[in-house]
């Protein structure tokens, strides 16, 4: 296994093809997460032992701009959709949920490499997002929820340059702070801070000029 990632690292080193992330590059991008889940769970409510079905289904897809202000340094704007899907099934009762959300934001990364080929960026972003939720409990009326949210992170991507103008990226995690208010079926505001570590399929590639 040594030997295998000392040879990586050593055709990256040796790679002559290098990033275009000096002052005044552009590049444009899209990314791309997928998550799906699909769980059995059994439980006893002290008359009836009940099974449940649980299923989630999440996709997002965003393209995004950049500008690089000053060398390893880029200033962008990014733009997205989201669909989620979530259902339960169990003896006697139906759920099920639609979200589908669009976002834009800024963000300002600063790209950290070596041998300007391979390493990470991170940086703070800002963003605004609007999702419309509809949820069904088995032959009840939808219930529809308007929110408007309002997001501030600073994450981190791995980056990897195959070629001088094509680029790879995979998100790593983030720290963030989300207000949102929503209208309709629920009404209220919430305020959220925390840390998240990707686990799933997310993807982005982008073209540098």
């Amino acid at each position: 296994m040594k030997k295998i990632i000392a040879a990586m690292l050593l055709s990256v080193a040796s790679s002559t093809a290098f990033a275009q992330t000096e002052k005044g590059t552009q590049n444009i991008g899209a990314s791309f997460t997928i998550q799906t889940s699909d769980s059995k769970n059994n439980y006893f409510d002290g008359i009836t032992n009940i099974s449940s079905d649980v299923k989630l289904n999440i996709y997002n897809a965003s393209i995004n701009y950049g500008y690089f202000v000053a060398d390893k340094l880029d200033l962008g704007l990014l733009a997205g959709y989201s669909y989620q899907k979530n259902s339960q099934d169990n003896n006697d009762t139906e759920y099920s949920q639609k979200v589908n959300g669009y976002f834009a934001g800024v963000q300002l990364r600063k790209y950290v490499l070596f041998n300007d080929k391979i390493g990470i960026r991170t940086g703070p972003a800002f963003t605004y997002s609007r999702d419309k939720s509809t949820s069904k409990y088995s032959i009840q009326d939808e219930q529809v929820t308007n929110t408007n949210s309002y997001n501030g992170r600073i994450g981190l991507d791995f980056v990897f340059y195959p070629t001088k103008h094509l680029g790879i990226t995979s998100t790593i995690g983030n720290v963030y702070y989300t207000y949102s208010k929503s209208k309709g079926f629920y009404e209220g505001s919430a305020n959220n801070f925390g840390a998240s570590f990707v686990n799933n399929l997310n993807l982005g590639f982008f073209y540098s000029w």
